[in-house]
């Protein structure tokens, strides 16, 4: 049986663009974030996703992207997760096949969504994912993100039938659909076919983890990865006070990125810590940010920022 990913916290990378016309890729300033990254404790980092505008890349560039972090991290006990774009099943073998020869570990695939919920049903999802495991040569974890799936969600059954796939080992669960963490943490199917369930949105990493739920992917461990993984080692070592304590902080600074999502993060990397010649992205997200939204976070931004300073 194929390994999950290790428990814990993963950050899933922004990608650093030059302030040029082409919005070309700036690897130095990845780099450095990387190595804040790689420092803190995750247990790995999520590569080509959406923080990354994954979708905004050409190929040749996300491969570039994690031939370059597994260069600079070798460590393979630093997992490196590749999402890979698309939904032709031909072209996720081809690009899940090119990202294991640069070094990743695992594959990420969010749950295809194109025709939305008229014509996209259970079944086709299912039999997707599992075509798609049977030819993989790295181990898969669904990314189930309905927000960027036209709504379309998977449910506990199908989650129960695609996590006995010995190629299909986790998933990450970016929504708010909390009797679903609750069903999939608890479950003893799940547990016993040693599949790893991550939460998506570090608001309710602490809810998470209380009902089984094993580690999260969230973006605010670019700017905060200490802090994440405090949350997760005080949970694990039954400090609850101090873990919901920061969780109290981590959600309140979520609530910022819940508005300005991608740009927000951006914004925060580079005036409060430096990376980056861009606070935006690639187009359409080639835009300033809401700066009165911004300030209006800005107080328990700065508190949680001394408490990473701290740690």
């Amino acid at each position: 049986m194929t390994a999950p990913p290790p428990r814990g916290v993963y950050t899933p990378l922004p990608t650093f663009f030059k302030n040029d016309k082409n919005y070309s890729l700036d690897l130095d300033t990845q780099m450095r974030h990387l190595d804040y990254i790689h420092n803190s404790g995750v247990s790995g980092v999520l590569v080509g996703g959406s923080n990354g505008e994954a979708v905004h890349l050409e190929r040749e560039e996300r491969y570039t992207i994690v031939e370059a972090v597994r260069k600079r991290v070798p460590d393979k006990n630093f997992k490196v997760l590749a999402g890979i774009v698309g939904v032709s099943i031909k072209e996720i073998v081809r690009d899940i096949n090119e990202v294991r020869k640069l070094g990743a570990d695992y594959a990420v695939l969010l749950v295809p969504g194109y025709f939305g919920t008229t014509l996209t049903k259970q079944q086709g999802i299912i039999d997707w994912f599992v075509s798609i495991a049977d030819q993989s040569t790295l181990p898969l974890i669904i990314y189930n993100y309905p927000g960027v799936q036209n709504g379309i969600d998977l449910t506990f059954d199908s989650y129960l039938t695609l996590a006995k796939h010995p190629n299909i080992v986790a998933c990450k669960l970016t929504h708010y659909n909390f009797p679903l963490y609750t069903l999939l943490g608890q479950s003893s199917e799940i547990k016993a076919s040693n599949f790893r369930v991550l939460a998506g949105v570090g608001q309710v990493f602490v809810p998470a983890l209380s009902v089984g739920i094993e580690g999260c992917i969230d973006g605010l461990s670019n700017i905060f990865p200490k802090a994440m993984v405090k949350i997760y080692t005080d949970f694990e070592a039954g400090k609850l006070a101090e873990s919901s304590k920061l969780q109290g902080l981590v959600t309140s600074v979520n609530e910022m990125t819940a508005v300005l999502n991608i740009l927000g993060l951006k914004y925060g990397l580079k005036h409060k810590l430096g990376f980056g010649d861009l606070v935006y992205g690639r187009p359409p997200l080639a835009q300033e940010i809401d700066v009165a939204v911004w300030n209006k976070y800005l107080p328990v931004f700065n508190q949680l920022l001394e408490i990473e300073k701290s740690l």
